[in-house]
């Protein structure tokens, strides 16, 4: 939503509250107000909203979307308004009704707020259901004329009314201030994931080795082939050649002594 729009709203729920409140707390505690008074300032009040509805409607850009409702609400209420100042003498014998529709209203929206801390974990939904749970059921033995109730408590839908805008001035408190805590929270818990270290991945398993199964064991790598040309190393007499070497180890030959016999068919003998 648009941040102009959920201002605009927040703001006509304030003043909604607000002035049922203070009719509740007018009927009861000063005598000297007059009920057709009374309703002649709700529904001024009522045209009021309304023109503030529209020109929001056209300032915060609603207009360029579909699923705003602004214009239609601003025309209901001013329409519903110059409705009341037309009919004051019906609107003044009807009081009561019109104060339990108010309260109706306020209600509902207090358990909104109930079920929006529920859903931000806060144990204090609690409270704004304890509330909405008062509000709504007084209003509804306002709007149906329950007598057994209603006929107990002297002025009991100007007590429904009063109770019923004090506590959705207090119920949007709660919400607002959880809505707050529960932002500061997700930004906490987004700074401590960017914060942690990335998680080392584990080794892949090996194969499951079951006790008394053959395992097969692994063939040894075979060995490289012997290059083509050798290379005599060199002797550790420094600088030597492999002949040489073998030669220098060997034990020396005595001075032989070779001895011819002559052959059959040989004529001469040779002597050294």
């Amino acid at each position: 939503m648009n941040q102009s729009t959920s201002k605009s709203n927040v703001i006509s729920q304030i003043m909604l509250s607000a002035v049922a409140g203070a009719l509740g707390y007018l009927l009861l505690f000063n005598k000297n107000v007059q009920v057709i008074t009374l309703c002649q300032v709700f529904c001024g009040g009522l045209v009021a909203v309304g023109i503030i509805s529209i020109v929001s409607y056209f300032l915060s850009g609603d207009y360029k979307r579909i699923d705003r409702y602004g214009f239609a609400y601003g025309v209901l209420l001013i329409i519903l308004g110059f409705i009341g100042l037309l009919r004051i003498t019906d609107l003044t014998g009807n009081f009561e009704l019109y104060t339990g529709m108010l309260s109706l209203i306020l209600g509902v929206l207090i358990l909104q707020g109930a079920v929006q801390v529920k859903v931000l974990h806060y144990p204090v939904w609690v409270l704004n259901l304890i509330l909405a749970v008062v509000s709504i059921c007084g209003a509804f033995c306002v709007l149906s004329r329950i007598q057994a109730v209603t006929d107990r408590v002297a002025g009991f839908s100007s007590w429904v009314l009063l109770i019923t805008g004090a506590s959705c001035l207090i119920g949007m408190l709660i919400v607002g201030i959880c809505i707050l805590l529960a932002g500061r929270r997700e930004k906490k818990e987004q700074k401590e994931a960017e914060n942690q270290p990335a998680p080392v991945p584990a080794p892949a398993p090996g194969p499951e080795v079951v006790p008394g199964s053959y395992q097969p064991a692994e063939e040894p790598a075979p060995a490289p082939a012997p290059s083509a040309a050798f290379t005599p190393a060199e002797s550790h007499h420094g600088g030597e050649s492999a002949d040489e070497s073998v030669q220098s180890e060997l034990p020396p030959l005595e001075n032989p002594q070779l001895t011819f016999e002559p052959s059959e068919n040989h004529h001469s003998d040779f002597t050294p």
